[in-house]
């Protein structure tokens, strides 16, 4: 009896990550800080909206204020979690290096940043125009918030990805 050797050519090639699945797999890594990030982000939102901006500034300022604060702990909190998890595989540098990753982060983040406020404002009239209110409890806020956070991802993975957290340069 003779016994053929095994052909492991296969396994071989499935052993190999292609490009498509490892960007699909850092992109379902950023969506998952990135839902992180909305929850930070809706928590300090509701907690400014709510709570620490003075109401006698109005409806619209409170909003955009609570909406700006949301923002910009959320980048950091966003910032920590992706340059460990999403791009830890990227070379780091220096302590330099990662104050430079971070700025370009906030750089890229604040782009993102000011899609979802300028969508998240620019859909707020529909939102309050559907009129949902559960409970008595309006949901155009955070609706509006939430429509930018999603128009901002794109922009932001992309930036991020290319530039942000590109790997550290290396002496040679």
């Amino acid at each position: 009896m003779t016994i053929d050797p095994l052909d492991i050519s296969t396994e071989r090639e499935l052993a190999t990550v292609s490009p498509w699945r490892e960007h699909g797999a850092r992109l379902l890594m950023f969506g998952v800080v990135g839902l992180s990030g909305v929850g930070v982000n809706l928590a300090v939102f509701k907690l400014f909206y709510l709570g620490l901006v003075p109401g006698g500034l109005g409806e619209d300022a409170r909003f955009l204020l609570a909406n700006l604060a949301g923002i910009i702990v959320s980048i950091f909190t966003n910032f920590l979690l992706n340059d460990r998890f999403t791009w830890g595989d990227r070379q780091k540098g220096s302590r330099r290096d990662w104050w430079r990753r971070l700025i370009r982060y906030y750089l890229a983040a604040s782009g993102a940043g000011a899609v979802q406020m300028v969508t998240a404002w620019a859909s707020l009239p529909l939102w309050v125009m559907l009129n949902l209110n559960p409970g008595g409890y309006k949901l155009a806020p955070t609706l509006g918030v939430l429509t930018g956070i999603a128009c901002g991802m794109a922009l932001n993975f992309v930036a991020s990805h290319f530039w942000a957290f590109r790997d550290a340069e290396t002496p040679n």
